[in-house]
């Protein structure tokens, strides 16, 4: 019975350090080092029923996002916000529910995901989880005009 007690001990502690690792990476922006180009015509994005045709001045956060996700709502709220008071920043969201091939090809294991989009369209950087606003203001600052 000793081992037992032990034994779950072991388990509860090592599912708790999991836990605050994932926690901790998530929202946080990991940096692309061969970072590809954006078909935007691929992905099918658009804003408000219009195709996108071109990326933001500075940057374009990409969000990735399923129907049945809550924290999707609140990040595209945030960058919702960031667009409407920045020119050269630009928001696009893709709700990945029926679009399995996007899943795979960006490798979307979690919603929202964001790729952090040059002027360009190159990824430069990925955000799992909902993106926390001091890694938003990180990105942005990162691209100079």
């Amino acid at each position: 019975m000793g081992i037992q007690i032990v034994a779950v001990i072991a388990l509860v502690a090592l599912a708790t350090l999991g836990g605050l690792v994932w926690k901790a990476r998530t929202g946080t922006a990991k940096k692309v080092v061969s970072g590809e180009i954006i078909d935007l015509k691929e992905i099918a994005a658009s804003k408000h029923g219009k195709p996108v045709t071109s990326f933001g001045e500075r940057v374009t956060f990409l969000q990735f996002s399923s129907e049945v996700c809550s924290q999707c709502v609140q990040t595209s709220r945030l960058f919702r916000e960031l667009e409407a008071q920045h020119d050269d920043i630009l928001h696009i969201e893709v709700d990945i529910t029926n679009r399995l091939d996007l899943a795979n090809k960006f490798n979307i294991l979690q919603t929202p995901t964001t790729l952090v989009l040059d002027k360009n369209g190159v990824v430069t950087s990925r955000i799992g989880g909902a993106a926390k606003p001091q890694t938003i203001q990180d990105e942005i600052g990162s691209f100079h005009i």
